[in-house]
């Protein structure tokens, strides 16, 4: 069943590479709802048309262009739907092999199969704007509301508005504030792991406790509990000390 459906959908498909090569390029896949598929993925990723398409436009009479192939946010008027596009323009044919005409209008383009994938990807990678934007789009507007207020001899109307509104600002950036400072001060301590192997600070035995008391009776060059002597000195040779520390004279 997917065979079938594909094999309707798919009228050419097109391999584009650059002058020398052989065996790299790209693939460009025609459909026969007007749509246009390219490996390269740019009309996917940044929503513009690439040259390997206009490449196979120039000899295939299927590959049709329409505006409605350039993602919406390049428009100056974003919000304009492509429903209604494609009742206003007709897409056209690049190819200028058909009856010694160039730009032949197509109605048949519907473009479906475009839009499903556009509406997928761009819902995954929709982004924030930049800081930078936003403040030139507000500083922008607020620029013309100021100039209309002042026009118009309402600008203490807007100074009012102004003070309004960041008071609220104010007052919900308090209040976030606020509930960080709370959730900092209901945090309790993290939970303690133990993990393997010898403590730290461990309980020691009998025997470790005993061994610390043990030292090097110098005069009599032994320990004093019958232990082991300490170090011995190379230059004097006797125990308790090493030759840095020797205070014997070299004769």
């Amino acid at each position: 069943m997917v065979n079938d459906v594909t094999q309707e959908m798919v009228l050419e498909v097109w391999h584009v590479r650059a002058t020398g090569t052989s065996g790299v390029g790209h693939y460009v896949v025609l459909l026969n709802d007007g749509t246009h598929l390219c490996t390269c993925l740019l009309l996917m990723n940044k929503g513009l048309i690439c040259r390997h398409f206009f490449c196979v436009a120039t000899y295939s009479q299927s590959a049709t262009y329409h505006i409605t192939l350039i993602s919406p946010r390049w428009y100056l008027e974003p919000n304009i739907k492509q429903e209604t596009l494609l009742q206003q323009m007709s897409a056209i044919t690049l190819c200028s092999t058909i009856n010694s005409e160039e730009n032949l209008p197509i109605t048949s383009g519907t473009f479906k199969h475009l839009f499903s994938i556009r509406s997928v990807s761009c819902n995954s990678s929709s982004t924030k704007k930049p800081n930078k934007i936003i403040y030139a789009e507000l500083f922008g507007l607020s620029k013309k509301v100021i100039d209309s207020a002042i026009k118009a001899d309402m600008y203490r109307e807007l100074s009012d508005m102004f003070k309004t509104f960041l008071y609220d600002i104010q007052s919900k950036y308090d209040e976030r504030q606020q509930q960080q400072t709370n959730f900092i001060l209901d945090a309790s301590n993290p939970n303690i792991t133990k993990h393997k192997g010898r403590p730290p600070k461990r309980l020691q035995s009998f025997v470790e406790q005993s061994s610390k008391g043990k030292h090097v009776d110098i005069n009599n060059n032994e320990n004093a509990e019958g232990g082991s002597k300490g170090r011995r000195c190379g230059r004097c040779k006797q125990y308790g000390h090493y030759a840095k520390t020797c205070q014997t004279s070299i004769q």
